[in-house]
């Protein structure tokens, strides 16, 4: 089963869909679809089986998903509160990624844990006017590290 939301652009609006062929097209389970039913998702009329029309599915999954909301300058997302906040402190690290963008992370300051934004070294005087921003070295991967593994115990021992 999908775990991601259903996307609405898969559905033809000109087109009546069954609970079955509603669940099949987003890959979601047929109960899912029947709750959406009682959630106020219109159907054609009370007979069986039930018929959804393409332009009301579309509508109420437009209505369903949830808007984008960007982080203004000197925010970061912290993915445990589900919101766009200020760092704790007002300071945050920049570790620069590639010759134009680089990773913000800061301390959430309600539940303390990572927050990261990805922002571009344009937008970083942007955020310095508004936190403390420190740039720090990347730590490099084990793919670019000369000698990646320093685990002794595979030696043979003699």
């Amino acid at each position: 089963m999908s775990k991601h939301r259903p996307d609405r652009r898969r559905v033809k609006i000109h087109h009546n869909y069954t609970v079955d062929q509603v669940a099949r097209l987003f890959d979601i389970a047929k109960g899912t679809v029947r709750r959406w039913l009682k959630g106020g998702l219109p159907s054609v009329d009370s007979q069986r089986p039930t018929l959804v029309r393409g332009d009301d599915l579309r509508a109420f999954l437009t209505a369903k998903a949830r808007p984008k909301h960007p982080c203004p300058p000197g925010h970061c997302y912290c993915v445990k509160c589900k919101a766009a906040k200020e760092p704790a402190g007002a300071m945050a690290e920049f570790v620069v990624l590639t010759p134009t963008t680089g990773n913000l992370r800061a301390i959430c300051p309600t539940c303390g844990t990572w927050m990261h934004r990805r922002t571009s070294l344009q937008q970083l005087e942007q955020i310095r006017g508004q936190i403390e921003v420190t740039a720090v070295e990347r730590v490099p991967s084990l793919r670019e590290l000369a000698n990646p593994s320093t685990n002794d115990d595979f030696k043979a021992r003699t």
